[in-house]
């Protein structure tokens, strides 16, 4: 046998140098994730930039704002308001004022006015300057008011018909200005009213139907 023959040929050498190719199943993950690393490299860099240019517009849109603030005077600040009808004892009968309240929610419009309404009661002689609203609640077409011990005290001391004028006064302010307000039961101090002269305050009130 020709000993050359067991020696391996130059072909065969550089066949075995070839590298042999990895199986398709990793060559396709080797490419899924080379895609995957350009992709967030891509994102995050256009997100950067976004970022960097809206800082610019934010800083340009400041600027434009300041200046336009510098040149612009408002003319009022004054928020909307509602004209409250507010009933007060004249003689042997009710007046009416005007009272402006901003709008807000029924319980603190009926508060407010009710405060408001106190206050004028107040200068007539009618009540306690110390007379105060304590908590207002509503169940449908009933009011539920809670006065001070003031309130009471000072309702004690009138004459029945000063005391009937005073509970008109009252209920009209409150019904005929905070619909679906029908009828209004006191309480003292968060407890059911024990007042029954000069006028029953144990039972809720309502208007007499006019005629």
């Amino acid at each position: 046998m020709d000993k050359r023959s067991e020696l391996p040929r130059r072909r065969d050498k550089e066949q075995n140098r070839t590298p042999k190719k990895a199986p398709l199943p990793y060559r396709i993950i080797a490419w899924a994730c080379l895609i995957a690393i350009l992709f967030g490299l891509g994102y995050y860099g256009s997100g950067l930039m976004l970022k960097l240019v809206g800082k610019k517009l934010n800083i340009a849109e400041e600027v434009s704002t300041q200046d336009e603030s510098a040149q612009v005077t408002p003319v009022s600040n004054v928020r909307y308001i509602n004209e409250v009808k507010v009933f007060l004892p004249e003689g042997g009968s009710l007046s009416v004022t005007g009272y402006k309240l901003v709008p807000g929610i029924m319980e603190e419009n009926i508060s407010a006015t009710l405060e408001q309404w106190i206050s004028f009661m107040a200068s007539k002689g009618f009540v306690d300057g110390n007379s105060r609203v304590l908590h207002v609640f509503r169940n449908g077409e009933m009011l539920y008011l809670d006065m001070n011990a003031s309130f009471y005290s000072s309702l004690q001391k009138l004459d029945k018909d000063r005391a009937l004028l005073f509970m008109t006064a009252l209920l009209r302010t409150v019904i005929e200005n905070f619909d679906p307000i029908k009828e209004v039961k006191f309480l003292a101090e968060g407890k059911d009213a024990t007042l029954t002269t000069p006028v029953d305050l144990t039972v809720s009130w309502r208007l007499a139907p006019r005629s």
